[in-house]
């Protein structure tokens, strides 16, 4: 008898384990329960973003690019109730491009990417399709879910998609050569005094790789790196995804200078011994519409994890 109320004890004790768990994921799953992007819808917009050729910050080009993406946010159906697009004033010849979408605070986290190419002598006519359109390809894909999700329910925070202009350096990097974009962009907050609600930025370059490896910049923030790891793999994908060691000068930069919390998601091994980065082998063919939609849709469980958690991560 007693063998046996102890197997009956023991069960209940399993079966509750097997509640309290299912209710921890319901939960869980609520909490954090982002949207996903369209997967092929950004390689459309990558294509697309591709085929208007080389973007050249402070060029002709460059410019195209920004009214283009522009153009296409104005585009998404439901967007003129759900967002806003701008390109801000320029302060040293870029052209950004900022998307936003309002949530139920004033705090804002912005998702990153680079919309401008290399400027390569060897191949003047290098147009970019990891590296820049891959990540603007994400970005818009990520505003056309962001902006069907508003239609039902409010974002857990306000989400700015900005399209940075002037990574590459015309040179190299420097105060004023490379990262002239997103420099740009922290002056503004400073200006705006929108500092203290911007709450973290996540940034996504060359995110299109077929063979996908993202590599966190070591110099991300370590807490944001963190979370970023941790939705990696709640979302199935942690083979895809790795803590670096290496620092990289990118977009994110100029954020973490500003002490504002910052992570770079890159995938910096492009190719055999990285032999497509910034050559005539950057074509269309060699990123596909699965990596874009993997970094993108991270990247917004990132955003849903920090909102809904209050922020409390970092």
């Amino acid at each position: 008898m007693k063998a046996a109320r102890l197997r009956l004890v023991s069960a209940f004790a399993a079966l509750a384990v097997l509640v309290a768990a299912a209710v921890s994921a319901c939960n869980d799953e609520k909490s954090f329960a982002s949207p996903a992007i369209d997967g092929e819808l950004a390689m459309k917009y990558a294509q697309s973003n591709f085929d208007l050729g080389p973007k050249v910050f402070r060029t002709e080009g460059a410019k195209k690019s920004a009214e283009w993406i522009a153009e296409q946010a104005r585009m998404i159906p439901g967007f003129d109730k759900a967002g806003r697009v701008r390109i801000p004033p320029s302060t040293r010849g870029e052209y950004n491009v900022e998307i936003t979408f309002p949530g139920k605070t004033d705090d804002f986290i912005v998702v990153g990417a680079h919309h401008d190419t290399k400027r390569l002598f060897s191949v003047p006519d290098f147009a970019g399709a990891n590296d820049g359109a891959s990540g603007v390809g994400a970005l818009l894909a990520t505003a056309d879910t962001l902006a069907k999700y508003a239609q039902e329910q409010i974002l857990p925070c306000t989400v700015r998609l900005v399209f940075f202009d002037g990574e590459e350096a015309l040179y190299q990097y420097t105060e004023t050569d490379g990262l002239v974009g997103s420099r740009a962009y922290v002056d503004m907050l400073h200006q705006a005094g929108d500092m203290k609600h911007c709450r973290a930025m996540v940034l996504l370059d060359m995110i299109g790789d077929r063979d996908l490896h993202i590599d966190l910049a070591g110099n991300s923030t370590p807490a944001l790196a963190k979370v970023v790891m941790s939705e990696a793999e709640a979302a199935g994908y942690a083979d895809k995804f790795s803590r670096g060691k290496t620092a990289i000068l990118d977009d994110h930069y100029p954020f973490i200078q500003a002490n504002l919390p910052a992570v770079d998601l890159i995938d910096f091994n492009y190719g055999p011994d990285n032999r497509y980065w910034h050559t005539g082998a950057d074509t269309m063919d060699k990123i596909s519409a699965e990596s874009i939609k993997t970094a993108a849709d991270v990247a917004l469980r990132v955003v849903w994890r920090l909102a809904e958690n209050g922020f409390a991560d970092l």
